[in-house]
């Protein structure tokens, strides 16, 4: 009997390359139906039930943890600089008080990480969100702006802004933890419905990310000639990116969340619950 579709998100940027690699490349079934958008499209796409299963931000995990289950062992992670999420800035971090910095509205991760941050320095800019457009643009209209995915890694930032800071890094320093930015999902009704079919996309995710981690160098190639970033700058980025949730991973996860809920940018707390193919 024809397995029926499965739609799957896909992040449009680079960085989850090796994650789809074997899908790419021979992996992927018929009746699975990947769309790519931003971060926070699928998000959004999820939350309308548009998506069965997909890369979701963590914090928009944590916004429908009761609706949502995660996928096992997989993750959009750093471990200090992630080079993908940074701010730009005309001065020191300190000094941006009451000054106007740009959010963008394409990663709600980096978002709420990017005000966590401020907050714990006792640093209060005025944010606006509004699209990222060339440097010159950025300093006409405010004095620093969060820059992410490929547009942070294409653009020579450092030409532009005395001040460059690196959010993965920022976080480390700050709790000495891995920064999770992102986290496959999979809708309760659906897995409820399905679970089967769930563990299948377990096992195709598992043997895709394992033949991903095997092709780094063809990945980063790859991604070097289609946005004409030097290929040096891809491997080094690959190379800071880990796609596992290992235990240290879920610390810092937890870590963020409880942050998050502390300074109440989250209503609740936060509970990790996992797609287990074995209580269905």
């Amino acid at each position: 009997m024809a397995i029926p579709p499965v739609n799957l998100g896909r992040i449009v940027y680079m960085n989850v390359a090796p994650v789809y690699y074997g899908i790419d490349n021979g992996l992927k079934p018929d009746w699975l139906k990947i769309v790519s958008a931003p971060p926070s499209t699928l998000n959004e796409m999820m939350e309308k039930e548009e998506l069965d299963i997909s890369p979701v931000s963590s914090v928009a995990y944590a916004k429908h943890q009761d609706e949502w289950l995660l996928l096992p062992d997989l993750s959009i992670s750093c471990h200090g600089r992630v080079m993908s999420v940074i701010l730009v800035s005309k001065m020191p971090l300190e000094k941006l008080d009451n000054k106007k910095v740009i959010i963008t509205d394409k990663s709600a991760a980096a978002a709420e990480l990017i005000k966590l941050l401020f907050l714990t320095k006792k640093v209060k800019p005025v944010f606006e969100i509004m699209p990222i457009q060339c440097p010159d643009e950025i300093k006409k209209h405010a004095e620093a702006a969060l820059i992410i995915g490929d547009k942070a890694l294409k653009e020579k930032w450092h030409v532009h802004f005395d001040h460059i800071y690196d959010l993965g890094q920022m976080w480390l320093e700050l709790t000495g933890l891995p920064f999770v930015f992102a986290l496959w999902a999979v809708r309760k009704s659906f897995a409820d419905k399905r679970p089967d079919t769930v563990s299948s996309i377990i096992k195709i995710f598992g043997l895709s990310k394992e033949q991903g981690k095997k092709n780094l160098e063809t990945i980063a190639a790859k991604a070097s000639g289609i946005l004409g970033i030097d290929i040096d700058i891809c491997r080094k980025y690959y190379e800071l990116l880990n796609y596992n949730l290992d235990p240290l991973q879920l610390k810092g996860l937890r870590t963020f969340f409880e942050k998050l809920y502390q300074k109440k940018i989250l209503p609740q707390k936060v509970r990790l619950r996992f797609f287990d193919s074995d209580s269905k």
